[in-house]
């Protein structure tokens, strides 16, 4: 055997060692000749946090409820024990990092935790909740006043608030037009939120009579505005709509002294709408129509279900059980 030394290469994730190997660390000294309160913040971009809700109906008149959880992800390797928190929700910018789904979260470092406590002590606390959120500048900061950890690479739910909404259940359709011919569908199952206080954007669960029907996501939500979504079709509620082109004419126009004619075409379509409800109970439809051109203008006629909003044409219907309606609407487009 040679009495030289042998040198192998090798990764250092392939090095096992004895005793584990001094960590660094770094010490910073700040000094500052003034009265004025001095504060240091840093950015932690392993720590975030987003909304999780649950919203619950039922068929009878037992009112909706919205169960919301705050999700804490640390993506960090080791554990974070912290004394105290705030969750900021709304829409939060820095420019460092990209902009995710989940939020930012400030927090006091605690220097002890329960499981450094003595041994016989009281078993661990009951986790923390979260406060009722506060408005600040345009953001809502959700206080967490109690001490708890989050361990490495893991999700931390805790309890939010109970908020009190009001959920209509309604067939929706939405369609563009595009030209005459013969449209066919089905309605959407739709929903029109509506919370008595600020909803932090996050992922919702929707279960109808204990059961799950969909999923959604909710942008932030103001107190008492209204927030409208669908979770899929409803094969019950079908539509056929027949667009036929009545007249159309087009003129030539310049729009200076020198400037290139134009042409201008002017037309008028009538549409009809039928509607059929192959339920055992009566539901609410809404339709909207989006049209398309320079000018948009609805032909009033002695239907007064459709109204016009800009370009969009609009009608709500009520569908007894079993029943077929057919309504018609004329409207003139510029192009």
């Amino acid at each position: 055997i040679s009495k030289e030394p042998i040198f192998f290469t090798t990764q250092p994730d392939h090095i096992v060692y004895d005793n584990e190997l001094p960590q660094i660390k770094y010490y910073v000294n700040f000094t500052y000749d003034t009265t004025d309160a001095v504060y240091l913040s840093y950015l932690r971009s392993n720590l975030n946090w987003k909304t999780r809700y649950q919203l619950n109906l039922f068929e009878n008149s037992k009112p909706a409820t919205l169960i919301a959880m705050a999700d804490i992800r640390n993506d960090g390797q080791s554990r974070i024990d912290i004394e105290s928190a705030e969750l900021l929700g709304g829409d939060i910018n820095l420019e460092k990092y990209q902009k995710t789904h989940y939020m930012a979260v400030s927090y006091a470092k605690s220097e002890s935790t329960y499981a450094d406590m003595a041994p016989g002590a009281a078993g661990p606390p009951p986790p923390p909740s979260v406060g009722k959120g506060e408005e600040l500048s345009g953001l809502y900061v959700f206080s967490i006043n109690q001490p708890f950890s989050i361990d490495g690479k893991t999700n931390y739910l805790l309890p939010m608030f109970r908020p009190r909404v009001t959920v209509e259940r309604y067939a929706s359709i939405s369609k563009h037009f595009y030209s005459a011919g013969n449209v066919n569908g089905k309605a959407d199952r739709a929903y029109r939120l509506s919370p008595d206080r600020f909803l932090s954007r996050g992922n919702c669960i929707i279960r109808e009579s204990d059961r799950l029907v969909g999923e959604t996501s909710l942008p932030d939500v103001a107190a008492k505005n209204k927030h409208e979504f669908s979770i899929g079709q409803d094969a019950d509620i079908v539509y056929k709509e027949n667009s036929t082109l009545v007249s159309s004419y087009t003129t030539n126009t310049t729009s200076s002294p020198y400037g290139p004619k134009q042409s201008r075409t002017q037309s008028i379509y009538d549409v009809v709408l039928t509607l059929k409800n192959y339920k055992n109970r009566p539901v609410k439809v809404e339709y909207q129509q989006q049209v398309y051109g320079q000018s948009v203008k609805l032909i009033k006629t002695s239907n007064s279900n459709y109204t016009q909003e800009g370009s969009t044409i609009k009608a709500t219907f009520t569908l007894a059980s079993d029943e077929e309606k057919s309504i018609s609407y004329k409207f003139e487009l510029v192009n």
